[in-house]
């Protein structure tokens, strides 16, 4: 029923699937009751850069990439030998993971920005909307009128900088097409369990919904996706505490820690998840554990947390 997910075959951010998702399986599919199935379906999100923590590719790594003039002219290229470049110089503990690397990226005929101050200076910047587009006079009065467009960056900056002062008309920003230019250029890599590989916009995504199945009147039963994250404990939460470090589990036996004790469970399972998976207010979080009462078993706690103390999440 949304226009926006039915357009563009995905949902985001504006549209969730928890919202849409269950709609769409309802017209397709029937269950009995508590019946789940694991759905993938395409997820739009931006990648993020992370310009600060960047992988900045380095002149050995240009060579070893086979790019002797420290750049690449292609940006499918550079992406496809910088993520082999990657597996073969980044380690990643768990697929998932995200990193950002930097590169330089040869490019022709791209039009800058370029502001030039009140007191005569000027530099680059990424956009401005309010920017003057250099005209066919400008580049003649600048000495660039045969081809009508600036060599390098260092020529425009200089030539629209002096161009400014000698009209008055600083500070402006002009809009100039530049032949040559080395442009730092980020992309987003995501580590699949196996090779790190460019992240897309659109990305798939699987997801586990339940059915609810009311006998009574077929039309009441509805698909229901579950808003909590789902967490399996592993050896770094385990390591928290002394009383579940060396088995990698929770002891329930009576007179153990935390035994039988639930809201100690709750209390301990809490602290993992603010420790080692950003855990934040009002989200539910359906954990799996370790536990040992005799025998060894899994089991599960649906929490959440409010005002900073967590407790089992219920209806």
């Amino acid at each position: 029923s949304n226009e926006s997910v039915g357009n563009y075959k995905n949902f985001s951010g504006y549209d969730l699937p928890k919202d849409f998702l269950p709609e769409i399986l309802y017209k397709k599919f029937t269950a009995e009751d508590a019946q789940s199935m694991m759905i993938t379906y395409n997820f739009y999100s931006k990648p993020v850069v992370d310009e600060d923590n960047a992988y900045e590719v380095s002149d050995n790594d240009y060579d070893e990439m086979g790019q002797g003039y420290g750049n690449f002219e292609d940006e499918d290229v550079a992406e496809a030998l910088i993520g082999k470049l990657l597996d073969r110089q980044v380690f990643a503990d768990e697929a998932g993971a995200e990193m950002t690397a930097q590169y330089i990226l040869y490019a022709k005929y791209v039009t800058r920005y370029i502001q030039v101050n009140a007191d005569g200076t000027s530099e680059v910047v990424s956009y401005a909307s309010d920017a003057v587009e250099v005209t066919d006079a400008i580049y003649e009065a600048t000495g660039n009128g045969k081809y009508k467009n600036f060599y390098r960056i260092s020529n425009a900056l200089e030539d629209l900088a002096q161009y400014a002062i000698d009209n008055g008309t600083a500070p402006i920003t002009y809009s100039a097409l530049v032949y040559g230019n080395y442009l730092d250029t980020y992309v987003v890599y995501l580590y699949n369990g196996i090779n790190w590989v460019v992240k897309q916009s659109v990305m798939p995504v699987s997801e586990e919904l339940n059915y609810s199945l009311n006998a009574n009147d077929i039309t009441q039963s509805f698909w229901w996706a579950d808003p909590a994250i789902k967490i399996s404990l592993g050896g770094d939460d385990y390591a928290l505490f002394s009383t579940t470090s060396k088995y990698g589990n929770f002891d329930l036996r009576s007179g153990q820690t935390p035994g039988t004790d639930n809201d100690l469970l709750v209390e301990m399972i809490g602290d993992m998840l603010d420790a080692n998976h950003g855990a934040v207010e009002n989200q539910q979080y359906l954990v799996s554990f370790a536990y040992y009462d005799g025998s060894n078993g899994i089991g599960t706690r649906r929490l959440i947390k409010s005002g900073g103390t967590w407790s089992e999440y219920s209806e």
